[in-house]
């Protein structure tokens, strides 16, 4: 029996060599990397994946792997010409290849390409033909851009914290698409809708008012198609992802993360003594205060809410309470307040005699005395003692402590490290406030340089 030829290795060579022609003739679309770039946002530091809270690291505009295809580490940085390069060469490798496999693609023009681009950065390169994926696949496939709005508005992930914000990525990179369609626009309402600047939230602690007329005024189902008299859209968009375990992890997005667990951070972060607006949106003013706490604390700093962050941010306040609170974090105060030579029993309940510690603590420090262990008290508490040692102290204490320095007028150079020069400055502070002029940083000479 005689063997067919092979002919499918040189089908598949001609379709690639084919889809790179089309690439090299077609480039990039540029409205699709505006789009990304409007609501994606830029990280120019490697920070956690939000789903694993780990790996993998993201950086840029959404890049996990650098063109070697080597993963990034948490903390490394780039700059924004190498993010925007970055970009640029992801779409042409991973997304274009599988976009052009899209019936009609190559006739799509850059408003129409750009568009669909990207909705696939978002939700994935290979989702035409993919389950959940049925309408905008088979409004691709008929061309019934009448119905696109309709399509792209499915894939918000409803009833999640998302949905707001992925409504209005829908509703631009419809109205991109359209614009790209001689006599088509977007609706009245969509119009409406990403004109809104302040939104409210009386119905929905999830969806805007305006949103929920948006939704409302856009009626109908997607036109019949000529071999099908009646096809129903699928009632929801793609599944979600799962949900991790825990607390979500908290950072700069475009939209701004917003939610009682961002005011409860915020709120966290001004009893800490960090200048901060409490308002329930994570912006750019919340990362800088997330940012100078973690330095405070000697955490790695990625202006990330993360376990390490939230846990030490979010601890319970300490007080004498009826019943008395009890348990390990009591016993670590406790064990905190004895290393300073306050006289204390360690035994893991908040009675008067650890409250009157807590004064005496207080009045030492020259701080409110209120008896309770908030996050101020909590930090100078817990704050490792800075001194000069072999091999040096490193770390984000001492690069605050050698800001502050430098803040009061003395020289020091700011490198994370306490060395000879750093206790130097030290004793030079120390004398000048008329402490102990040890060149050592404990809790009092951190409230004097106002290093917390």
């Amino acid at each position: 029996m005689r063997r067919k030829p092979e002919v499918f290795s040189s089908h598949s060579l001609f379709r690639d060599a084919l889809l790179q022609k089309v690439l090299v003739m077609y480039g990039v679309p540029e409205p699709g990397l505006v789009l990304i770039k409007a609501f994606e946002g830029c990280h120019l530091s490697a920070y956690p994946d939000p789903l694993s809270g780990g790996v993998p690291y993201t950086i840029g505009w959404g890049s996990t792997r650098r063109k070697d295809g080597s993963p990034f580490r948490l903390g490394e940085t780039i700059t924004q010409a190498e993010a925007d390069d970055l970009l640029r060469w992801q779409v042409e490798q991973h997304f274009l290849p599988a976009l052009a496999r899209i019936p009609g693609w190559a006739e799509l023009n850059a408003a129409q390409a750009g568009a669909i681009l990207s909705f696939a950065y978002n939700l994935g390169a290979d989702f035409y033909g993919a389950s959940g994926f049925e309408t905008i696949s088979r409004t691709l496939r008929l061309g019934q851009w009448v119905d696109m709005e309709y399509a792209l508005t499915l894939y918000r992930n409803p009833r999640t914290h998302v949905e707001e914000g992925l409504l209005r990525r829908r509703l631009s990179e419809a109205e991109v698409f359209l614009s790209g369609v001689p006599g088509q626009d977007l609706s009245g309402a969509g119009v409406a809708y990403l004109a809104t600047r302040d939104r409210t939230y009386r119905q929905n602690a999830l969806l805007s008012d305006q949103a929920l007329q948006y939704l409302a005024a856009l009626k109908g189902e997607p036109s019949p198609s000529p071999s099908q008299p009646t096809i129903s859209a699928e009632p929801l968009s793609p599944p979600a992802a799962p949900k991790p375990d825990g607390p979500r992890l908290l950072y700069l997005t475009e939209p701004n993360l917003e939610g009682d667990d961002v005011r409860a951070v915020q709120q966290g972060l001004a009893q800490a003594g960090i200048a901060i607006v409490v308002d329930g949106f994570f912006g750019p003013g919340t990362q800088l205060a997330v940012e100078r706490y973690q330095k405070i604390n000697g955490l790695t700093v990625d202006g990330v809410v993360g376990e390490g962050t939230r846990s030490r941010l979010l601890q319970r306040s300490l007080y004498v309470s009826d019943p008395y609170l009890v348990g390990e974090d009591v016993k670590a105060v406790q064990q905190a307040l004895a290393r300073q030579g306050l006289a204390v029993t360690v035994d893991g309940v908040f009675g008067p005699g650890t409250e009157q510690a807590v004064y005496s603590f207080q009045r030492q420090m020259g701080v409110l005395v209120d008896g309770v262990v908030g996050p101020r008290t909590r930090q100078l508490l817990t704050a490792r003692r800075l001194y000069l040692t072999y091999p040096n102290l490193k770390g984000a204490d001492v690069e605050a402590v050698q800001k502050a320095l430098t803040r009061s007028g003395l020289a020091a150079t700011v490198d994370g490290s306490f060395g000879p020069g750093t206790e130097w400055a030290v004793k030079q502070f120390q004398t000048r406030h008329h402490l102990l002029a040890d060149g050592v940083v404990g809790p009092k000479t951190l409230v004097k340089l106002g290093a917390l």
